[in-house]
């Protein structure tokens, strides 16, 4: 009953049948939510990093406290990241998270100008007081970041189709860093001196603003009904959790509600940390971000010997970032085609090695651990050429691997697995944090060193696609029984149509 070709399958084309998973087209404007808000999310966090001496200046604070600033996000993000997975795992569990989110980064931002408008600069106990209410907004906004982080790929699996899902998680994932590469632009060009810090702070409190009267207005928690197989199972687990916890509550008085909670949360960890492919690609996954991010903080140190100024490395990290954005995007589309759903190992592995490459070529231009001379003549150009190159290749693998995860894990919901990838990831960065200042070099050979493992590592790790095989096992399932239901009344009524009709980006 069913003729398949390469990129065609049999549906029914009649009034009076739906197909066997539907789209919404809601789903494009959940997704530009959650992306305006983990955009936002990001831009908050680095507010005082591309603006230090302006900052130091304006609060008379020390070099030491802006890092504290910045630093509060890796710090708060370690121990809030499980409350987040379970909030989001409870029964409308996005659409609680993303209020939480836009709630809470809009109160961040407001907590900042508060000694702005209680107070002034020239006041004596401006600095003291300011500090407080910096640190607050800091740290608020920072536990808004297992809020974008985690759910990235689990907003995909529920809204999108399984051939939209890739795109849909590069989108979310690069939100957050599309904020980060903006913030070091759009801070230095507002904040031209110290006077006019206010200024960026309130433009960061009318984002803040839009993003969360956009998000309470309209952000449903779950389409009407499932777009596949995999968010069928979500929605059914979600629901069920609510169920049982419920029962839980009125038998116990409550009692063991959190602690089953808890207790499911450590089980899943569990089994994903047994699952030998899983911790590989984890492994790989984490490691290659965390370290180059800490390492690309560094080009206005690395690149000092070679005169250039702190503004050209600023520009040089700005071009790594955006490059890394659009080779998301392109491989992310590429991973969506028929051909290539389940050649996930092989783009990454691609990715990597290109990334390696574009490191040495770097490293070879620059002064290194080994030769006090760059090897390599090198200009402008040339450095930011090898710079992009190593933030797109390493920036277009990373969504690879959250999808990667999610298919080994299945049918544990996908936030399980992003979580994971992205607690360790910071717990990479920020010990590397701490390690790489006055380490250049050591970082230079320590960022080829991880690079060339996690090439290795991914090469030896097996990946399964068990979430694409069974959504395409239960869709082709569900036409199956539609057809013959159908053929029963009109044994002529049937159509073949693209897989393209079944919702795309393009």
């Amino acid at each position: 009953m069913i003729s398949k070709t390469s990129e065609s399958v049999l549906i029914v084309s009649s009034s009076q049948t739906k197909p066997p998973y539907v789209l919404y087209s809601q789903r494009f404007y959940v997704l530009l939510i959650f992306s305006f808000l983990s955009f936002n999310q990001c831009l908050i966090w680095l507010t005082f990093a591309p603006i230090a001496r302006s900052t130091e200046a304006y609060y008379k604070i020390s070099e030491a406290t802006v890092d504290l600033l910045l630093n509060w996000g890796p710090i708060i993000f370690i121990p809030c990241l499980p409350l987040t997975y379970i909030l989001l795992n409870k029964h409308h569990g996005l659409r609680r998270c993303i209020v939480l989110l836009s709630i809470t980064d809009f109160i961040a931002t407001l907590v900042r100008i508060i000694p702005i408008i209680i107070t002034t600069p020239s006041s004596p106990n401006f600095s003291r007081i300011s500090l407080i209410f910096l640190h607050v907004g800091q740290i608020l906004n920072a536990t808004c970041g297992p809020l974008v982080m985690a759910p990235v790929s689990q907003l995909s699996c529920l809204w999108f189709a399984p051939h939209e899902r890739t795109r849909a998680t590069t989108i979310a994932v690069f939100a957050s860093n599309f904020g980060w590469s903006i913030g070091f632009v759009i801070s230095p060009f507002i904040v031209s001196s110290c006077d006019y810090i206010p200024y960026l702070l309130y433009v960061h409190l009318g984002l803040a603003f839009i993003a969360c009267v956009l998000a309470l207005l309209f952000f449903p928690s779950q389409p009407p009904s499932a777009p596949s197989a995999a968010a069928e199972l979500l929605i059914h687990y979600s629901l069920n959790e609510h169920i049982y916890l419920y029962t839980l509550t009125v038998t116990t008085g409550g009692n063991e509600h959190n602690n089953n909670s808890w207790k499911k949360f450590v089980n899943d960890i569990w089994q994903c940390l047994t699952t030998p492919s899983f911790v590989l690609i984890l492994i790989a996954g984490g490691l290659l971000p965390g370290t180059s991010g800490a390492w690309t903080s560094l080009y206005d140190v690395i690149l000092k010997p070679e005169n250039y100024t702190e503004q050209q490395a600023g520009w040089f990290s700005f071009g790594s970032s955006i490059a890394g954005i659009i080779g998301g995007l392109f491989l992310s589309f590429l991973a969506d085609r028929r051909r290539f759903q389940h050649s996930l190992k092989t783009l990454i592995v691609i990715t990597y090695i290109g990334c390696l490459f574009a490191i040495i070529w770097f490293e070879l231009s620059v002064q290194s651990f080994f030769f006090d001379k760059p090897i390599l003549p090198s200009n402008a150009a040339t450095i930011g050429l090898s710079t992009a190159l190593v933030g797109l290749f390493s920036g277009a693998g990373f969504p690879l691997i959250f999808e990667a995860l999610a298919e080994i894990m299945f049918p544990l919901p996908e936030s399980l697995s992003a979580s994971i990838l992205v607690e360790w990831t910071n717990v990479i960065t920020l010990i590397l944090l701490f390690i790489a200042p006055n380490r250049y070099k050591l970082m230079n050979i320590l960022v080829l060193i991880v690079t060339m493992v996690c090439i290795l590592i991914i090469a030896l790790a097996r990946f399964t696609y068990t979430r694409r095989d069974e959504d395409e096992r239960k869709r082709l399932e569900k036409e199956q029984n539609q057809i013959l239901n159908e053929d029963s009344l009109n044994p002529y009524n049937k159509c073949i149509t693209n897989e393209s009709q079944y919702g795309t980006f393009s």
